[in-house]
């Protein structure tokens, strides 16, 4: 701040000390220092020109510092700037207005200047409130379906698991023997609900548009296939991946493409690549569009790097030169 701030500072120095000496040469103040002798004489500041455009810059200057400039700041300045602009139009009177209807002139200009700059930066301000609150509601929406997510995942194996317990029950009296065989299954099931439930506290539940099956690389190629597209994809996928990375890896993969069709207008090849690693799936989403627009991406954006992160992995999304590139790295075991 304080970098941005020192050049509007400086101008307003310069600003209130040329308005000055303006002033003095049209005027007569300081004769010996400007002239050297006694009148003023003809000046190129009594051009009305020059009236124009210095009186444009110090209320441009008056807008910044109202927009710009904390009050700490803004408060001296615009207070040097007004004072600057009254002096001269007392002083430099060129117009068949008299001299406190100029004075007035100059103040409203001042206000009405301030004020529009403290409207604008009002409004940048809620602005970045607003993105911000949209962006925090994106990211509590994602976790929130975490829930449904839990559910659709870990009852499969709490079903099997009471199924197996009611049945251990059954045949306890007659055959401790088979019951106790089937404590085992037990234990694997239950094993197996707390790792994806611990998994599925570090990712988020996709939207429902794009559901996931034992077969990642057959839910990607169909997820292409559906794009409307020019897509070329190149899917390496030797083994099966847990569940919860093989939603997060379908949907940011769906959800790169749907950025692409909103955005890349004028793309004619998008590129998904997607392979598995000894540590990791690694995966990319590419286009040579060139007519997105800035900040293309929403919160969309904001979910797929939330996704990735949740899981302990990296994200980048960004222009390219040529395009704009998805690229993320997950872990294939969840890390602590």
């Amino acid at each position: 701040m304080g970098e941005r701030r020192s050049p509007l500072i400086i101008a307003t120095v310069v600003a209130c000390a040329v308005v000055v000496a303006a002033t003095g040469r049209v005027a007569g103040f300081d004769r010996s220092l400007f002239l050297g002798g006694q009148g003023v004489g003809v000046t190129p500041f009594d051009d009305p020109a020059y009236t124009v455009v210095e009186t444009v810059a110090v209320l441009v200057l008056v807008f910044l510092h109202a927009r710009r400039s904390p009050a700490i700041v803004a408060v001296p300045s615009l207070l040097a700037l007004v004072l600057v602009l009254e002096h001269a139009g007392f002083h430099r009177l060129t117009t068949p207005f008299t001299r406190s209807y100029v004075m007035l002139l100059m103040a409203t200009l001042c206000l009405v200047v301030a004020a529009a700059g403290l409207l604008v930066r009002v409004r940048a301000r809620s602005r970045v409130a607003l993105a911000a609150a949209a962006e925090e509601r994106a990211r509590r929406d994602e976790r929130l379906d975490m829930a449904r997510e839990l559910h659709d995942v870990v009852a499969h194996h709490v079903t099997g698991m009471l199924v197996q317990a009611q049945a251990a029950l059954v045949v306890a009296e007659q055959d401790k023997d088979q019951a106790c065989a089937m404590l085992p299954g037990i234990v694997a099931g239950g094993t197996d609900a707390l790792e994806t439930m611990s998994a599925m506290v570090r990712t988020l539940r996709d939207n429902g548009t794009a559901t996931a099956t034992a077969d990642l690389a057959a839910d990607l190629r169909e997820l292409v296939a559906k794009s409307g597209l020019p897509v070329r994809a190149s899917i390496e996928l030797s083994s099966d991946v847990r569940p919860e990375l093989g939603r997060s890896v379908l949907r940011i993969v769906q959800e790169a493409l749907t950025n692409a069709r909103k955005h890349a207008f004028d793309a004619t090849s998008v590129e998904v690549d997607v392979r598995l690693t000894a540590d990791a799936v690694l995966l990319s989403v590419v286009d040579n569009g060139r007519a997105r627009p800035s900040h293309s991406g929403g919160f969309g954006l904001v979910g797929m790097r939330e996704r990735a992160h949740e899981l302990g992995g990296r994200f980048f999304a960004g222009a390219t030169g040529e395009g704009w590139l998805v690229t993320a790295e997950l872990p294939r075991e969840v890390r602590a």
